[in-house]
């Protein structure tokens, strides 16, 4: 066990190393905006400000020129766009294919047999953005001093669920050691996925001074900027990368490729962020990256002017928030008057709507109801997926279930398929063996507590308007069987407070967890939050005596069991050979119902825009596109 340990501490070091011993050590250059503060002594020399060993970036398609700047468009608030190009700066990465995990801000590492002790290899010599060292203290300080807080009023990672979960220890300055309270054979995964990336984004010397433990005068500081408390107030100065004061303060250092320029807000009619003179990553032949000089986000109103700025040439690229199938003969039909192209991302999602009944919902008789599988295969042969792909998507994708993609180690075509018949008869006729034969003078069918089966989706605007097209005619295929759906539109914060209260029937939702469904198995078995069809089952599996648990049956009961088993050990196999049974439960007990899969992600690229790979997956958890190593994208001036 221990030699495999260390053959995977020296595989994750192997690329970065071979590529860093074919660099002459003279061989670094800087963008050429850089010189003239080197020169004023403004500025370290380009060898002193990069690390010992940077990450070595491998262009997709040639080492670029420096200048430009990347043009966005989007919403001001949207921050699940710039974290996927400015707030993923993990330990560990996965590669742009998602098919492993590689090197970042760290090395290698080591774990013990039983996955309980993580020690991280940093990259020695590593700059803040502001010049300080980044060193193991730093990410001691997130573990410890800020998850470790019982009281921590942020965001909290999922793999560090409780303030005791984790310990960490600085060996010396680049090595830290991580001890969890409760093995976890995923862990490294987890740091290369999006709950990854705050590990590393807490500058010690700058957020700890609002905190009382290291600094006796914060509360004239909560004072002077009109805060209630040091902990609203460090919320607003260090939050976690899911937040906009992120992406706002200038002040605080960043290990990002582009720095605070001029910070998003309501009022403002754009952000721009630029270039990290301290960044960590230069090309095969020595170039600092970023090459491009600046990010700049120009700010919409809405979407559908997002949309148009797009097709007007006004975005460099950009597949966020534009990427619709009702948009795409816009942005195909001006690829060529607008100077850019279209390329396509694979999606993971496997599914365009999943509709998962809450079979822990507080009213009794629905949660009898929605737990039976019968009534749920009913409403699935209620479906006419052919009419939604036809409608929607003129016949270009095809039914399927809540199932793995076939680009899955864990693809069943029986899964993807079952059920997806549209049959009025059979669905009607097991409505009706169900005891659910009385109906009310409107033709919907009563419970047995006599009230009508009225289902109330609640659904956001946050969803794409195909999925929110898809829903509509589900509830128009439903009353045919007699069922009522009934579609309430709220915003995605009372949504998710109506969720975490289990005050819902169902919560209409893309299907995530089409591919790396080790990392996202949400529609397979209560694995997060995001499992609606189980959130009491959920909370049981992390606080069986919460008063928002729900006791799980047996078969539930052995998936979060194997799920257990999975985090225990490190071995790839026995991850995939576990993951397989807690599918094939999924696939026997049929929890969420799908629709159809759904059409590739469509991206615009500036024609003039270099080092943009192909085929790279369309993934939230990926943090698509950051793994490209997005500070290799440059203009082609020619």
């Amino acid at each position: 066990m221990r030699s495999n340990i260390f053959n995977r501490k020296y595989s994750l070091l192997a690329a970065s190393i071979a590529t860093i011993m074919s660099l002459p050590a003279f061989a670094y250059q800087q963008a050429p905006e850089l010189d003239a503060l080197v020169k004023a002594g403004k500025l370290p020399t380009v060898e002193k400000r990069l690390p010992q060993d940077p990450l070595v970036v491998t262009p997709f398609q040639s080492v670029g020129q420096y200048g430009g700047t990347l043009d966005l468009v989007g919403l001001w608030g949207d921050n699940g766009h710039r974290m996927r190009i400015l707030g993923n700066n993990n330990l560990f990465s996965f590669n742009h294919t998602y098919t492993d995990v590689v090197p970042s801000l760290a090395t290698g590492y080591e774990s013990n047999a039983e996955a309980t002790e993580y020690t991280i290899f940093l990259r020695k010599g590593m700059k803040w953005s502001d010049g300080s060292e980044f060193s193991a203290h730093d990410i001691v300080y997130y573990v410890n001093d800020v998850l470790g807080d019982p009281n921590h009023a942020g965001n909290r990672p999922l793999f560090f669920k409780s303030h005791d979960a984790a310990k960490a220890e600085a060996i010396n300055a680049h090595t830290v050691k991580i001890s969890l309270k409760e093995p976890n054979g995923l862990f490294i995964r987890q740091l290369a996925g999006v709950d990854g990336s705050n590990i590393a984004a807490f500058n010690k010397t700058y957020c700890s001074q609002f905190q009382p433990q290291f600094n006796a005068d914060v509360e004239k500081l909560v004072k002077a900027d009109g805060f209630s408390s040091w902990r609203e107030y460090y919320e607003v100065k260090c939050p976690a990368h899911y937040f906009t004061p992120f992406y706002a303060n200038a002040d605080r250092p960043t290990m990002a490729p582009w720095v605070v320029e001029t910070p998003p807000s309501a009022n403002a009619p754009f952000a721009e962020y630029v270039r990290n003179p301290y960044y960590w990553q230069v090309d095969t032949a020595g170039n600092q990256l970023p090459y491009i000089d600046s990010v700049k986000w120009t700010f919409s109103e809405n979407k559908e002017e997002m949309l148009l700025r797009a097709v007007a040439g006004k975005t460099d690229f950009q597949a966020r928030h534009i990427d619709n199938a009702a948009n795409r003969p816009l942005i195909f039909g001006n690829a060529e008057k607008s100077g850019y192209k279209v390329m396509l991302r694979p999606e993971t999602r496997m599914n365009v709507l999943v509709i998962a009944l809450n079979q822990n919902a507080k009213d009794p008789v629905k949660r009898e109801l929605f737990s039976n599988k019968d009534f749920r295969v009913a409403m699935s042969h209620a479906i006419d997926r052919w009419d939604i792909s036809e409608t929607l998507f003129a016949g270009a994708v095809e039914p399927y279930q809540a199932a793995p993609l076939d680009a899955s180690p864990f693809y069943s075509d029986d899964f993807a398929k079952q059920y997806t018949e549209f049959d009025l008869k059979k669905a009607n006729q097991m409505l009706d063996k169900l005891g659910l034969t009385n109906r009310d003078k409107d033709g919907f069918r009563l419970m047995e507590n006599g009230e009508r089966i009225r289902i109330e989706a609640l659904s956001t605007t946050l969803v794409k308007p195909e999925t929110r097209d898809a829903l509509e005619m589900v509830k128009k295929h439903w009353q045919e069987v007699g069922v009522m759906l009934d579609i309430r539109i709220v915003d995605r914060s009372l949504q998710n407070s109506m969720r975490f209260a289990n005050d819902y029937d169902v919560i209409p939702w893309y299907g995530d967890g089409g591919v790396g469904i080790i990392d996202e198995a949400r529609w397979y078995m209560p694995f997060s939050p995001e499992s609606t069809f189980g959130l009491g089952w959920y909370n049981w599996s992390a606080t069986p005596d919460a008063d928002s648990a729900v006791e799980p049956p047996a078969e539930v009961k052995k998936q979060i069991d194997l799920y257990n088993q999975i985090r225990i050990t490190a071995d790839k196999a026995k991850q995939n050979e576990l993951m397989q049974q807690i599918i094939d439960i999924a696939e026997e007990n049929f929890f969420a119902i799908g629709t159809v899969n759904g059409l590739p992600s469509t991206v615009i690229v500036n024609d003039k825009l270099r080092n943009v790979p192909e085929g790279m997956p369309e993934s939230y958890n990926l943090m698509t596109p950051a793994p490209m190593r997005v500070g290799q994208l440059w203009f082609d001036k020619k």
